[in-house]
């Protein structure tokens, strides 16, 4: 049995992915039960009970959770499995309730079963979750429900809540520390001569800013203004994208500042593509805004690792060589055509006609 969610964890779709826990007792859904949460970050097993309706409290059954947590700790908007084991009575059948799920920072992509075996009276099920969160630090990851169904009775039981590390998606480079080498002797800054080269270049920038100026100007002859810009935010992105390309910053060693003008290639294109201020906004804000576009969860990810790389580049927590750059510029690309024809597919459905829109019309 393989359950793939809708984006969020909204809803299920039938189709194709640990953390130890805790066994709860059953009960039916219009009973609450009281559910102590576990905390733990590392693999542990535990075991509660829920109760049933007063009316058949003396047909108490339990239901057992066995949570295993990754093997290695989740990073940031990665994959990562979980794997729980669910034992319960031979004559009940099992399936997840993920329409209770519902988490700003864990986002529950696939539920797939694993195994059944039923030995005497007990049945174990084991599933794998397959999750991703988008904050580091400590979370606490939600209790899940899973409906027991033998013949007309259904009952619900729930695993416990606990909590997991979320490392970042790139670990800070450190250098080594050893001894140091001493000081050379002190300089002197020879200012003098800095200023007086630094007033040769500005009057020489002026008379070639001048010459320059006159020159369009009389190319120009009448025309005192410039045309309109009509090109759309991908032609923008795309022509500025080439003009960074062979601009040299590369050759030159400037690697920070090439960087620095992809990010501001692809944040400039949100704000003319969506209206999203994201050269005001941090990555996490961007991402965030970006799942409200409909945007694919693959799609969210690709756009914050080229985010937080440049970031990384421009503080100086990551030195790329051309392998990197060519994967930036490609990732670049692609999602600038990835979010360009979603927002031509989302106009079209909205300038479509509905269906009886033209009815009784001659």
């Amino acid at each position: 049995m393989n359950i793939r969610l809708n984006r969020f964890g909204n809803g299920i779709k039938k189709t194709g992915h640990g953390v130890n826990a805790r066994a709860v007792p059953l009960r039916t859904p219009e009973v609450t039960g009281f559910i102590k949460t576990m905390h733990f970050l590392r693999p542990l097993t535990l075991a509660a009970a829920l109760l049933l309706p007063a009316g058949r409290a003396a047909a108490q059954t339990t239901v057992s959770f066995k949570l295993t947590p990754p093997a290695a700790q989740p990073r940031l908007a990665e994959t990562f499995s979980l794997r729980l084991e669910l034992i319960c009575p031979a004559e009940y059948t099992v399936r997840p309730d993920t329409s209770t799920f519902s988490n700003s920072v864990f986002e529950l992509l696939e539920i797939k079963k694993i195994s059944s075996k039923t030995v005497g009276a007990l049945k174990t099920e084991t599933f794998e979750l397959a999750v991703s969160a988008f904050a580091i630090g400590v979370s606490t990851f939600p209790e899940t429900a899973w409906l027991l169904a033998a013949g007309a009775e259904l009952k619900e039981a729930k695993s416990p809540a606990f909590t997991l590390e979320i490392l970042p998606f790139f670990d800070a480079k450190k250098e080594p520390e050893g001894i140091r080498d001493i000081l050379p002797p002190f300089k002197f800054i020879p200012w003098l001569g800095l200023l007086a080269a630094f007033t040769a270049a500005v009057l020489a920038a002026w008379f070639i800013y001048r010459r320059y100026k006159t020159r369009a100007g009389d190319s120009a002859g009448a025309e005192t203004t410039d045309a309109p810009d009509l090109r759309s935010p991908y032609e923008k992105a795309s022509d500025a994208l080439a003009r960074l390309s062979g601009s040299g910053l590369w050759e030159e060693g400037k690697i920070k500042e090439f960087y620095s003008r992809l990010s501001d290639i692809f944040r400039n294109y949100l704000d003319g593509q969506f209206g999203i201020k994201a050269e005001l906004m941090t990555t996490n804000d961007i991402t965030r805004e970006l799942r409200n576009t409909g945007a694919d969860i693959k799609t969210v990810i690709r756009t914050r690792e080229l985010l937080e790389n440049s970031d990384l580049v421009k503080f100086a927590k990551f030195k790329p060589g051309e392998k990197e750059r060519d994967s930036a510029v490609s990732s670049l690309k692609d999602l600038l055509i990835f979010f360009t024809r979603q927002e031509e597919n989302r106009r079209a459905l909205a300038a479509a006609p509905k269906p009886g829109e033209g009815a009784g019309k001659t």
